[in-house]
């Protein structure tokens, strides 16, 4: 302990006499450090950290798949869900959820009032009386459903989230037990949830979803109408004495059973698949972040090897007294233990430092706000945090520190003592700082190629047409409450009046009604058919269905393709349907679509077939980046709510926003209004996750890139500086100038095309893990390679001019004289 103390106050003094030397390598070392500790706690955040239920890793969502390439979503039929329950024993339990549009909600869900507060729009989910149970959530305030409510008939009951609770109804404990009136209906307030709980689901969920308040879900099994309605999602809780291979097995042989006793299921070679919630959850925010990391890692790494750098120049400073301390007595491995312990010291410092920077760059990734980092509130500083970064600063001593240490330490007492000044000699050291320098330049090559990638990915997903022009599109909800509109002709008259009074307002030139909007989440799936063996295999294609009004498409700027669009006489006789082009393409290759029956309802159901009456462009409802399913629109007939209004004006849509309020608020002031924004919003939502990995990668390559730069400019100054004498020489014997700095130049091209190679080779293997994250661009991209490539060559040689102008200016008798 006596010796180490000894070595931290030299240490300390060491460094405190070389203070430009000392602040580049702790800031260098704080840019890597701290960006892989930033990346890593969003990344322990999001995937790593276990979701805040009861044994989460026992909790599995079920999916059930129709088929190869067919429907696979996390959707269960409601009486599969009574068989799984009836004949698993691999589970302790299963809860389901669903939707307010599944029918099974034990309310309609809407909107609130009373309180002295304004009417408002709220999200409910109906679930089972076990399913906060089956999460190890238990109510802060009052109980949990208990299996009477589910029974249909039972006085209304409601628990809520801590957040309505607390936003409207102030926090109140003496409203358990209360009613409270939503939708002109009253409720018993029964709970209410913990802070901060949230529902975490599967991105491909649909109608279920995270709720404001939930209600419990009544349904008569005998009104289900097939096998092949997957309304419910549905989770499982394993038992303790039982695995999920276990349980797989088990469930394939239930679904087996069901192949034998079901037609649908038989018919539609429907098979279930159980996933890991925690899995299920994060499985899209994995690949960015993972990439991150790894890009972060990067980072870490070329600021290793530039601090590396930086020692052994500083070495050849020290070797004087490195021999004096020889010499007088220090063994390789004292000196070896001095010079690691000022690397500690330096890791610590800028270990510290880091932690600032990634308390910082934490805070900016939370604004970001990605759509994918589904849990972005669980991201912190805490102890796994921490103890990461105190790893990654140990390992920064290893990486940067050892090969230094040992060239300092390990050069003959004779050799540092002949060239005292750097001038008479190769002092060491050219070698491994060159080598270092390749390093650096093929890491950067590899951030640079990345970078380039997922930035050509971002602009051509912002040249695709996703089906509508969102430019001058203004889209807000609206609830119709059943006290004051209780039936169809109200409902019906009330979206014409809304309507009339709309297009009255200047600039607007079209307004549609929907169900749900592109870009926020999945629609009710309809399953169709178009030949014998779609029938037959009922619910092997299914399509996105939504309700419209006449005039959406026009609204929404949707190209009609063929055809025409609704008008109010189509509600009248045989169903009338519109699709996509590429259900059209799909189901008709070689016929016009128009005109064509699409089944709709399996055989044997009423009113099964429907007319084609148009084709319309394909819209990209859930993902900018890919066509993921058809779609089907029917015409807006039982007037839902709440429904979605779309606006299309001649300027700009932020500009409509006040005078919609008050037209709103002429036809109604008793009528919440939800989500009054741009339809450009939710493209640019949908567009966060690609912008953040490519600004994120850009960051990290630019940093790469200045390290590299500063790395290069190192090797080219010490290169100078050993020439001294040969370079003094040329000059006194009249070398042309210019042949100087081409020497020194050469030099660094050396290190490029030893660096170049190798990156790309790095990259092209790298190229493939980022093919999940890019869009319209190849791996391999040679635009994107040459341009990197070209980048970095241009900053090396920018790097080197400095020292070989300075080798230029080498004045022949001083670098004579010191020898």
């Amino acid at each position: 302990m006596s010796g180490l103390r000894q070595d931290l106050r030299y240490a300390w003094r060491a460094l405190s006499r070389a203070p430009a030397f000392t602040a580049i390598a702790v800031a260098t070392l704080a840019l890597g450090i701290g960006a892989t500790t930033a990346i890593f706690s969003v990344l322990n955040g999001v995937v790593l950290n276990p979701l805040p239920y009861k044994d989460p890793q026992r909790i599995v969502t079920v999916w059930e798949d129709f088929g190869v390439g067919n429907q696979s979503l996390p959707a269960v039929s409601p009486l599969d869900f009574l068989d799984y329950r009836r004949l698993s024993t691999t589970f302790a339990e299963f809860a389901a959820g669903a939707g307010p549009g599944s029918g099974f909600a034990g309310g309609a869900a809407g909107v609130l009032t009373g309180s002295n507060s304004d009417p408002e729009q709220i999200v409910v989910s109906p679930v089972t009386a076990n399913f906060f149970p089956l999460l190890g959530v238990d109510p802060v305030h009052g109980r949990q459903f208990a299996t009477t409510d589910e029974a249909i008939g039972s006085p209304r009951v409601i628990i809520l989230s801590n957040e309505l609770w607390t936003r409207r109804y102030g926090g109140d404990a003496s409203l358990v037990n209360r009613t409270i009136d939503m939708d002109g209906v009253s409720y018993q307030v029964i709970g209410v949830l913990p802070r901060g709980f949230r529902l975490h689901l599967p991105a491909e969920t649909f109608l279920f979803r995270h709720a404001d308040a939930w209600v419990p879900l009544r349904f008569n099994p005998q009104t289900v109408p097939a096998r092949n309605y997957t309304l419910f999602t549905v989770f499982g809780r394993l038992k303790h004495s039982a695995t999920l291979v276990q349980a797989q097995v088990e469930m394939d042989e239930i679904v087996r059973g069901f192949h034998r006793d079901f037609e649908e299921h038989r018919a539609g070679n429907t098979r279930v698949r159980l996933v890991p919630l925690q899995q299920d959850v994060v499985k899209n925010a994995r690949p960015a972040l993972m990439l991150l990391f790894i890009a972060t890692a990067v980072v870490l790494l070329i600021a290793c090897a530039n601090v590396a750098n930086l020692l052994v120049a500083r070495s050849t400073t020290r070797r004087i007294e490195m021999a004096v301390r020889t010499a007088l007595g220090a063994t390789r491995g004292r000196l070896l233990r001095q010079m690691l312990t000022e690397s500690a010291l330096l890791a610590a410092m800028g270990g510290l430092l880091g932690l600032v920077l990634a308390m910082i760059g934490v805070s900016v990734l939370k604004e970001l706000e990605p759509a994918s980092l589904t849990r972005i509130d669980a991201v912190g500083l805490n102890g796994r945090v921490l103890l990461y970064a105190i790893v990654a600063t140990l390992t920064t001593v290893v990486l940067f520190g050892l090969a230094p240490a040992l060239h300092a330490s390990g050069a003959y007492i004779a050799r540092r003592l002949l060239s005292q000044r750097g001038l008479g000699g190769q002092a060491g050291g050219g070698g491994l700082r060159s080598a270092l320098a390749v390093v650096e330049i093929a890491l950067s090559l590899v951030l640079l190629v990345g970078a380039g990638l997922l930035l050509r990915s971002f602009v051509a997903l912002q040249d695709v047409r996703p089906g509508f022009d969102a430019a001058r599109v203004l889209t807000f909800g609206v609830s119709l409450v059943r006290s004051q509109y209780p039936d169809f002709p109200t409902r019906s008259a009330a979206l014409k009046d809304i309507e009339a009074r709309l297009r009255a307002l200047p600039g607007v030139t079209h307004v549609g009604f929907v169900t749900q909007l592109p870009l926020t989440g999945t629609g009710p799936l309809l399953p169709y058919a178009y030949n014998e063996e779609t029938a037959r295999n009922w619910e092997s294609a299914t399509a996105d269905r939504r309700f419209i009004s006449p005039g959406y498409f026009a609204a929404m700027g949707t190209r009609l393709l063929a055809g025409r669009d609704f008008s109010p006489d189509d509600l009248k006789g045989y169903q009338k349907i519109i699709i996509d082009q590429s259900l059209a393409d799909r189901a008709f290759p070689d016929l016009p679509a128009v005109g064509q029956k699409l089944q709709i309802g399996p055989n044997g159901t009423k009113d099964n077939f429907a007319e084609v009456i148009g084709v319309v462009e394909h819209m990209r409802i859930l993902d900018l980046s890919r066509d993921v399913r058809s779609e089907i629109f029917d015409q807006l007939s039982g007037v839902p709510s709440p429904v979605q209004i779309v606006i299309r004006t001649t300027g700009d849509p932020g500009a409509l926003s006040a005078p919609v309020h008050e037209t709103m608020k002429a036809f109604n002031a008793s009528l919440p209004l939800n989500a009054l924004r741009p339809m450009s919003y939710y493209v640019e939502r949908e567009l966060n996750q690609a912008r953040f990995a490519y600004l994120m990668m850009g960051l990290f390559a630019a940093v790469a890139l200045t390290l590299a730069a500063i790395g290069i400019y190192g090797v080219m100054a010490y290169l100078v500086t050993q020439r001294t004498r040969e370079i003094g020489i040329r000059i006194a014997l009249g070398e042309d100038p210019m042949r100087v700095r081409r020497l020194v130049l050469l030099s660094a091209l050396k290190i490029l095309a030893i660096a170049l190679p190798i990156g790309v080779i790095v990259s092209l293997g790298a190229g493939r893990i980022l093919t999940r994250l890019t869009f319209g661009v190849g791996a391999g991209d040679p635009l994107t390679f040459v341009t990197a490539a070209a980048l970095l060559s241009a900053v090396a040689v920018l790097a080197s001019l400095a020292p070989a102008q300075r080798a230029t200016r080498i004045d022949p008798i001083e670098a004579l004289r010191a020898e």
